[in-house]
């Protein structure tokens, strides 16, 4: 590793240690972080580590109980965390004054102007089998509830030019790929090292041509000019490969997953590509890239999960969970604590090297968004 390098890590190290100093326990309150909104809207498209609400009605995964939302304001709403989830804060970054409500719940009122949450537990890149074990609500079934919305919008602002205007200005996530790209994995109790479906290369290259690639594009022509991609984190971490899969030597230091971590930055690594191609096959968008396989860095606790958790990696309902949450970064078996969100969000909208960020973070797409013109 180069010096150059270990001083980059060092840095962001100290900056994940830094942020978690800042953490306040207790019911955490919305804390919109700028005066003014950045962005006059948000959408919002993934999995369970965006969803907030939209599985409540669904026979999916859910986590509208105890103690998800233990630290959240208004308790179980539907979030996979103690808390605030990762969209809720860069929501709070850009100055948004409410956080963004799920499609379940948004209706047909002007609330949708601020945007909408179509994220749900369970969400995956292929179309063919979303729903196949549970009732998840695939990418292309969301960008299918967006369109309706871009509708709505379209009804309310009263002209189809007003409504591209505007959504030219608006900010959008896509979080998603986790369930796909760990399900492609065999799976077991019994510690022996994960057995791909498909060749991990020939899959990834799979989803991200014609899955991720075609959304996105599908994306751009419904308005969408400022979007950010998520990376997948390390799912070799998480407590639920590590159950599954983990016999001691085919685990690093922090005893991950080492295979399933070497997927997923291979994964990652074409998603970056994608997100270069498709600045230059779009006219006038903004795409970029966020890393999130190295936020759990600077944590105490890597491979436990806070809350007590089933064999699906779900808080058990009313279950126990651990006292000192700012030193997790998982609160079940697969998803985030808040205070690992924080990180996450940090490193969206300020993260400043290549390597965290390409090519640009959140904050570098304001610049343009009052004077896109198009």
């Amino acid at each position: 590793m180069s010096q150059q390098l270990r001083q980059c890590w060092f840095a962001y190290i100290v900056l994940v240690l830094n942020m978690q100093d800042l953490i306040v326990y207790g019911k955490t309150k919305r804390q919109p972080q700028n005066q003014h909104e950045q962005f006059p809207c948000y959408f919002i498209f993934g999995d369970s580590f965006s969803a907030n609400g939209n599985d409540n009605g669904l026979d999916t995964f859910k986590s509208n109980y105890l103690p998800y939302g233990i630290d959240f304001l208004d308790g179980p709403t539907g979030r996979f965390s103690n808390g605030k989830i990762m969209v809720d804060i860069i929501a709070e970054k850009i100055g948004m004054k409410d956080y963004i409500r799920p499609y379940r719940t948004v209706g047909t009122n002007r609330q949708m102007l601020k945007g909408v949450n179509y994220a749900s537990s369970g969400a995956i890149l292929q179309l063919e089998i979303a729903g196949s074990k549970v009732n998840s609500i695939s990418l292309g079934q969301q960008l299918k509830y967006h369109k309706k919305i871009v509708r709505r919008i379209s009804n309310i602002l009263g002209s189809k030019n007003m409504t591209k205007q505007y959504l030219h200005r608006c900010l959008l996530s896509v979080e998603i790929g986790c369930n796909d790209v760990f399900n492609n994995y065999i799976p077991n109790n019994d510690g022996s090292d994960p057995t791909p479906r498909q060749s991990p290369d020939r899959f990834a290259q799979y989803l991200v041509d014609h899955f991720f690639f075609n959304n996105l594009h599908n994306l751009h022509n419904f308005g969408a000019k400022k979007v950010v991609v998520f990376g997948l984190p390390s799912l070799g971490c998480s407590p639920a490969a590590i159950r599954m899969y983990g016999n001691g030597s085919n685990q690093d230091e922090h005893k991950c997953i080492s295979v399933i971590n070497k997927d997923i930055q291979l994964y990652n690594s074409k998603l970056r590509t994608m997100v270069f191609n498709l600045n230059n096959y779009t006219k006038n968008a903004q795409f970029t890239y966020i890393e999130t396989s190295q936020a759990y860095q600077g944590f105490k606790n890597i491979g436990k999960a806070c809350c007590e958790t089933d064999l699906d990696g779900m808080c058990y309902s009313m279950g126990k969970s651990c006292n000192n949450r700012k030193d997790y970064f998982y609160w079940d078996g697969y998803r985030p604590t808040e205070a690992a969100n924080i990180i996450l969000a940090n490193i969206a909208y300020n993260a400043s090297v290549p390597s965290h960020a390409y090519p640009f973070n959140i904050h570098h797409l304001i610049s343009n968004t009052t004077s896109h013109k198009s």
